[in-house]
């Protein structure tokens, strides 16, 4: 039997919505699927924590995450790097909140098996497991471990690659500053004990190479832990979901890299029937991989933010956005693709509206945006 997901930007929330609207009722009925889900970018706030960064927090009330579940969503993804804003207290009331109010929460935990374990929302006949990650960059503290809080990693390592006479010149320029002698010195007693690449420039893995280019890839024991979840909930009958949040953005957000889109690829060659990314705050093109949807970003459905009008003055297209529905068959091949073009509601005193429908040019441009990546073949599944 066909399974059906929705999913949608991320919900950058303090407080809970107004979704007494016509408008919102619409946004509800196209959010009635089987499985909704989208990425949770807020911590929920608790008597005895502190903030954990000196910059931007977002810390939502239990009644925020109320009115998300309102919605309709079933589950939230939980692996960004707001998730840690108020450390393991926060962590813990999240959950707490969202318990409370009838959602799973995946991606954060009390330890790393907590927070690296899918959540799974039965549906008809297949059950859908859903796993978050984030691909930083973080500080380490934020990344949960055996016995510490945080969310699940999936750390993306970059190493950049220069051809041979820069490469000498990049030696030297270590070797004069005395970066390697102090690294092998950290590295001999144990206080650095990851393995060490052969030139590291200011914190970056540098190669020789033809030609000056960036190679990125994926933590080899991150990786490893979550392509054996994904195995073991398809073994367990299930289909399987990743959801990836992250920060290493192309200077156009509206574009996705290539190294993430290999990084998709390589996920539905392992096993996942669905990709939804977060973290670049913009709609990004779908994509399709052996018949599995890649939803590289969808923007924001909730974006609390505190500087609207930095993103108006720099042309940030932060407040149109869209939510999909899917349909998934058996083996977890997508059947259709439904698009709503959306307007995010904007921060506002008391209770802010939820999102409604885009209408006329401006849900036109979403869905161009939206579908300019997909192969011809494959757009024989949009209606």
């Amino acid at each position: 039997m066909p399974l059906t997901i929705a999913v949608t930007g991320q919900i950058l929330i303090h407080g809970p919505l107004d979704l007494s609207g016509e408008g919102q009722r619409k946004v509800r009925d196209f959010l009635k699927a089987d499985v909704a889900f989208g990425n949770l970018e807020a911590t929920v706030e608790t008597a005895g924590s502190w903030p954990t960064k000196t910059k931007t927090l977002h810390l939502a009330s239990p009644e925020a995450l109320a009115s998300v579940r309102e919605l309709g969503f079933h589950a939230l993804t939980h692996a960004n790097n707001h998730a840690f804003d108020l450390g393991p207290p926060g962590i813990a009331a999240t959950h707490a909140a969202a318990e409370a109010a009838g959602l799973k929460l995946a991606g954060s935990g009390a330890n790393i098996d907590e927070a690296a374990a899918p959540v799974v929302v039965p549906g008809p006949g297949r059950s859908l497991a859903i796993f978050s990650v984030d691909l930083g960059p973080q500080p380490d503290i934020n990344y949960a471990s055996a016995d510490r809080a945080g969310v699940s990693p999936l750390r993306m390592e970059r190493t950049v690659a220069v051809p041979p006479a820069e490469f000498a010149t990049l030696r030297r320029i270590v070797g004069s500053l005395g970066d390697d002698r102090r690294s092998a010195a950290r590295a001999a007693v144990g206080y650095d004990a990851a393995e060490r690449p052969e030139l590291e420039v200011f914190g970056t893995s540098v190669v020789s190479g033809d030609a000056i280019d960036a190679r990125w890839s994926a933590d080899g024991k991150d990786m490893q832990r979550l392509v054996a979840g994904i195995g073991a909930a398809k073994a367990a009958g299930h289909l399987a979901a990743v959801a990836i949040h992250g920060h290493h953005w192309d200077s156009n957000w509206k574009v996705t890299p290539d190294w993430l889109l290999d990084l998709c690829r390589s996920l539905i060659d392992d096993g996942a029937d669905l990709i939804l990314g977060t973290g670049a705050p913009v709609m990004q093109p779908i994509a399709f991989h052996r018949g599995r949807a890649i939803v590289p970003g969808l923007g924001n459905f909730v974006f609390h933010t505190r500087r609207p009008e930095t993103y108006d003055e720099k042309g940030v297209d932060v407040w149109r956005s869209a939510a999909i529905r899917l349909t998934l068959a058996d083996d977890g091949c997508c059947q259709d693709l439904v698009l709503l073009p959306l307007a995010v509601g904007r921060p506002a005193p008391g209770r802010p509206h939820g999102p409604v429908p885009l209408h006329g040019a401006d849900a036109d441009e979403i869905r161009d945006r939206a579908f300019s990546g997909i192969a011809v073949g494959d757009r024989r599944l949009i209606p």
